[in-house]
Order: C-alpha cells, then structure tokens, then sequence
C-alpha cells in the first residue's frame, strides 16, 4: 500500500506564487520583451554607425575631389606640381610677348618687387646718356646764383640769415629776483624781501651775487627781531663767503644776535674774531666800541 504526503499548506501556497510569476511573468517585461528591446537597441546604434561611416567617406571623397582638381589648376597653368598662388597670372604672361625679359626689380614668382635704383639726376645742362652710347665729354655747368646746400646743412639755419643777439642791457632772472627783493627791503616789506632772496638761494647758488642775497636774507630775519634765524643765516657768510666784502658785517651782526639771544661769552668772541681778522674795517672799530659798552 502506498503512502501519499501532503505539504503543509503555506508552503504549497508559496510556490504556487513563485511558479505563476515565472510561468505568468508577474508584473516586468518578460524575457522574450527585454531579448526585443536589446535587439532593437543594437540595430539603432548599427544605423548610427552606418550613418557616420557614409558621411566619413563622404568627406574623403570630397577631399580627394579638391586634390584633383587642384592638380588640374597646377596643369593648365604649365608649372607642373608648384604651388599656384606662387605663380604669376597666366593671363598677364600671355601678354608678355615672346624672348621679353622679366622687367628689373620684378619677382617672376610673384614675391614683392624689389625697389629699381633711381638714378642720379643730371647736371645742368647736360642731357642724360641713351643707353649703348658713348659718354659724351663733359660740359662746364653754367655758374648759378645761389648754391644749394648739402645733406650736411639740411634743416639748419644760413649763417646770412642768423638773428641778432639779444641785447646786452637785457636783464636776467636772477638780476630781476635780487632787483625785487632789494625793493621790498628798502619799503620795510621784510617778510616779502625774505622770499625773494629765499627763492635767490636756492635757485642761483653759484650767482656771483650769492653773498649778497644771503646777507640780506639775514637782515629780513634780524629786522624781524628773528635773532636765531638771523644768526644761522649770518653764519653761512661766514662760513662759506669769509672772504667776500659781506664777511665783516656778518661776524658783526652775528655778535650783535649772540648779545640779544643772551648768550654773551658768544657775542664777546665774535667780536674778537672780528677785530682779529678784519682789523681795518669799519666793523672792526664797532666791534671794539660794543665790547667796551658791553664788557
């Protein structure tokens, strides 16, 4: 007697489901869809790679088409295998009669055109010489009235025409700045004086009235009650002027701005350096008066 099993019914169930979705497909694209939908796929991408195999040989077959017909340009124009941009215009040699030669300063290869020799211009008087003729003998050009002048003159002036010189009673700069700062000094404008003699320092060192211009300088600050600047700008005399006619007053005032500043052994051997090296001045009989006042 044979015995017969029964599966326990979940387990039965389950592959009842399992089977259907394999038999049935379930709910996806089946296998037989998705082997269609690649195959469709690989004959698309087929047509595309057909399609840019033509246009590649498309492109080859003009390529070669523009070779050919280059090489018949090259052809017709009777230069064989140069390049025909570098060639001349058929047309314009076929004007050029037979045996002519090229013209001079003309590339035959059609580059730039060298530059002909401009020949020297004839004399006066003389007739320029056809070529294959003897030279003739030369001729004594005709005297003229004016010369012209060389390469050497160009663009300068005729010694003829050369203006006058200036006049010598014209003043300077540096006369008109002393000149203005010696106006405003005398009118009691010290503060105006000052710049203009300032501006004289500074600007004409090397003047021959240097000396001058900086012992005014020191006057503006001295009659200013300034008695420091006034100092320091008398010692610039001294010190680099000391054997200008300004000197002696300059040891004299600078003594004079010691005594006011307070410093009095200062002042007292200024004036002794003065009657030292100057003893024939009149600054120095001064100095001699002011230490007796001041001992």
């Amino acid at each position: 007697m044979k015995k017969t099993f029964f599966l326990p019914f979940p387990i039965f169930f389950l592959g009842c489901a399992v089977l259907g979705g394999c038999v049935g497909g379930g709910s996806g694209p089946s296998l037989e869809e998705q082997l269609q939908q690649q195959d469709m796929q690989l004959r698309q991408l087929q047509a595309e790679k057909t399609d840019a195999w033509n246009q590649m040989q498309a492109m080859r077959q003009e390529l070669n088409d523009m070779k050919h017909n280059m090489a018949e340009m090259r052809r017709a124009s009777g230069q064989g295998g140069a390049d025909p941009l570098l060639t001349p215009d058929p047309a314009a040699s076929a004007q050029q009669p037979a045996g002519a030669q090229t013209p001079e300063g003309v590339q035959p290869w059609g580059g730039q055109p060298k530059q002909p020799a401009v020949p020297a211009p004839a004399p006066a008087g003389v007739q320029p010489q056809a070529q294959g003729q003897p030279a003739p003998a030369p001729q004594p050009a005709a005297p003229g009235p004016v010369q012209a002048p060389s390469e050497s003159t160009w663009g300068k002036a005729n010694p003829e025409e050369q203006p006058a010189a200036a006049p010598a009673a014209q003043k300077d700069l540096a006369q008109a700045l002393y000149d203005s700062g010696q106006n405003a000094f005398a009118a009691r404008k010290y503060a105006e004086a000052r710049r203009s003699f300032s501006d004289f320092t500074k600007n004409y060192s090397s003047h021959k009235l240097m000396p001058d211009a900086q012992f005014y300088l020191a006057e503006c600050y001295f009659q200013s009650n300034q008695f420091s600047d006034a100092a320091l700008a008398y010692n610039e005399i001294i010190t680099k002027y000391p054997k200008s006619s300004r000197a002696p007053a300059a040891y004299l005032k600078q003594g004079i701005c010691f005594s006011k500043s307070g410093q009095k052994a200062a002042a007292k051997a200024r004036m002794q350096e003065l009657i030292r090296k100057y003893p024939n001045s009149s600054e120095a009989g001064r100095a001699k008066a002011f230490l007796k006042t001041n001992g």
